[in-house]
């Protein structure tokens, strides 16, 4: 069963209940204009079961609304249904026999099963109180004892349909049409001995949920607390109503039986609102809500209804200008009324989150930009510890409203606005709870939107400003290796040229002369050849004059690993190919020295607007992308305004996607 098919059966359960209890008064009031007011049901201890039958109900919708799947929610439906099941029984029975004999059949299978409506009572609470609060028994053995309390008690309802013995006042002269006198009295006697088993039953049940209070921590003692203070004196009860039942006491039969009947699912409705039982408060809070204000709504348009009924005979004035005005009226007090009615009953239901809501919105009314929410929480949630954190740049990573990394947060809640997740709030579970937190959370949802775009551009700048220091230190340190390549090369090899020609000058021999000549220009040759190698380091000569196609296939004939190219783009912008040799080349190079990879494929590709790079290699994976080359290679791409992803599982080579803008 669907949750809105399940909603749909618990509200109509209780609207037929409704009914059945207006159905109930109006035949009071028959009889009592019939002249027959000592037969009416509504009186004495009936109010009691009354009682019960509306606890029940209230309980058993807010938690089918909540949990439709709960078992605990139906079985509190069933209790009220078969408690008031009992009247209109009883009023066909004093209709057909007592008030107008005759004029109804069946009155006496009728009076059999009213006589034996209050066995499932007892089974239904023994239920409630074993599934209570997880839907689950406690154990095995205490599920075989549900099993064992529903068959005696489905055994003992058919043995007292067949019962011989007289109904209870004022039924007592009717006779049971299924009577079996043949099985008596052994029949009664079996009837009686599986009801002391259910009896027994209702107590043990009792005891299985003061076993769950006991082994209960936190939160979840607190919720069974107000059951728990309720089966304690249970076995008194039962006692009671066996004891008043014997002694032909009905309205002592019926009080004791109220003992556990209304109290149980009036303690569960306590737990609920107080402690969150079922987590159902809020549904309970808007079920009242909408309760309290349809019956405000009703009694202001039938009191205006009434004053235009009075008026039409005093003044002469149409009935369909009261019902006109009085639909005006409800129109016009529906939304305020409406507003007013869930604030008292929010402040009434969960203070604390009533308290929270109400100060998160008065601070978020005056719009001011830039403030800091996770102070605002900290004084709503009364809870130091909050913190705030924003969905970050790649998956799974979280940032702060300055773009730092937040603190470790063991409870969180996920703020969600428009199906996107756009904050997560830490909090201490033992300061608040879930629901304060989240909300509190909804409320500045729309703010929480925003103060995460601002974080996000506070990483953005965090990232540029750190870019930049590593792309200067990297600058600052390929220079010195600049300087030393030519202090170590290029430059030793012209200053032993220059002295070997001075000293072959300073000896004036010709041979000399000729052999330091000789041995210059090789010299020469060779820091020529330096030189262009390092100039070619810096800015290839292929790239310059054959573009990035020329360039890789310079690059794919001088690399120690099988570079594999799939190039096909034209000329493009100088610094651009330039950025995408650099990303291929420091690819290579970390090939070569990390991944210790055979193979690298290599394919770039002009698409719109957008130069497209992919670089895969047969190596180990697993790269850090947060190591000094994958680092630089991000900073440069970013510098040109493109973006690097990086895909290296380990055992399973990495790949490398680059994307720079480029004109057409």
């Amino acid at each position: 069963m669907d949750a809105g098919r399940a909603r749909w059966i618990a509200a109509s359960v209780v609207a037929t209940e409704a009914v059945v209890v207006l159905g109930g008064l109006v035949s009071d009031r028959l009889l009592v204009g019939a002249g027959h007011a000592d037969l009416v049901s509504l009186r004495g201890g009936t109010w009691v079961l009354l009682l019960g039958v509306v606890s029940a109900a209230v309980v058993g919708l807010a938690i089918v609304r909540s949990e439709p799947r709960h078992p605990v929610g139906w079985l509190f439906l069933a209790l009220s249904a078969t408690i008031l099941f009992s009247d209109p029984l009883g009023a066909w029975i004093t209709w057909g026999r007592l008030a107008r004999p005759g004029s109804l059949p069946a009155t006496g299978a009728v009076a059999a099963v009213n006589d034996a409506t209050w066995i499932p009572w007892f089974v239904l609470v023994t239920l409630i109180l074993l599934l209570t609060p997880t839907g689950r028994y406690l154990s095995p053995r205490w599920r075989a004892l549900g099993r064992v309390i529903v068959g005696a008690g489905a055994v003992a309802f058919l043995l007292s349909l067949l019962k011989t013995d007289p109904f209870e006042s004022p039924f007592q002269d009717i006779e049971n049409p299924w009577a079996v006198p043949a099985i008596q009295p052994a029949s009664a006697w079996v009837e009686y001995s599986l009801v002391l088993l259910v009896a027994a039953g209702l107590v043990a049940s009792g005891v299985s949920l003061l076993l769950r209070w006991r082994r209960a921590r936190g939160d979840d003692r607190r919720q069974l607390l107000w059951l728990a203070l309720v089966v304690v004196p249970l076995p008194a009860f039962v006692v009671a109503a066996f004891v008043a039942s014997k002694a032909g006491s009905s309205v002592g039969t019926v009080v004791a039986t109220g003992g556990f009947v209304v109290l149980i699912p009036i303690a569960a409705g306590l737990s609920i609102t107080r402690y969150h039982l079922y987590d159902v408060e809020r549904v309970l809070a808007r079920t009242t809500t909408y309760v309290v204000l349809t019956m405000l709504l009703i009694g202001t348009y039938a009191l205006i209804v009434w004053f235009g009924a009075r008026g039409v005979q005093r003044w002469s004035t149409s009935p369909a200008i009261a019902a006109t005005v009085g639909a005006l009226a409800v129109a016009a007090i529906a939304a305020p009324a409406r507003r007013a009615i869930q604030d008292l009953i929010d402040r009434r239901f969960n203070r604390r989150r009533y308290d929270a809501v109400r100060l998160i919105g008065a601070e978020l009314a005056d719009q001011r930009a830039g403030r800091d929410l996770a102070a605002l929480f900290r004084r709503a949630f009364d809870d130091p510890s909050v913190a705030v954190a924003y969905p970050g740049a790649r998956p799974e990573t979280w940032v702060t409203d300055t773009g730092l990394e937040p603190p470790e947060m063991a409870d969180r809640v996920d703020v969600v606005r428009d199906g996107r997740v756009v904050a997560r709030i830490g909090y201490d579970p033992v300061r608040t709870d879930a629901e304060v937190v989240s909300a509190g959370a909804q409320v500045a949802a729309a703010e929480l939107d925003n103060a995460g775009l601002r974080a996000e551009l506070a990483r953005r700048l965090g990232d540029v400003e750190s870019s930049r220091r590593r792309l200067a230190e990297a600058q600052r340190t390929e220079r010195r290796r600049i300087e030393r390549d030519l202090h170590d090369g290029a430059q030793q090899r012209l200053l032993a040229l220059a002295m070997d020609l001075r000293s072959a000058h300073l000896g004036g021999n010709d041979q000399r002369m000729r052999q330091a000549l000789s041995e210059g220009a090789t010299a020469a040759q060779s820091a020529v050849r330096e030189l262009r190698d390092l100039a070619n380091g810096l800015h290839p000569a292929a790239l310059a004059d054959g573009g990035l196609p020329a360039a890789l296939d310079d690059l794919a004939r001088h690399s120690p690993v099988d570079l594999q190219l799939d190039v096909d783009v034209p000329r493009l912008d100088p610094a651009l190919e330039f950025t995408a040799w650099l990303v291929i080349g420091e690819s290579v190079v970390n090939t070569q020295k990390h991944a210790h990879a055979t193979k690298l494929k290599v394919a770039v590709h002009q698409h719109d607007c957008q130069l497209r790079i992919r670089i895969h290699d047969d190596g180990g994976g697993a790269a850090n992308p947060d190591g000094p080359g994958l680092r630089g290679m991000r900073d440069r791409v970013e510098a040109a305004g493109g973006t690097l992803l990086i895909d290296s599982p380990a055992g399973a080579g990495t790949t490398i996607q680059v994307v720079l803008p480029c004109a057409l």
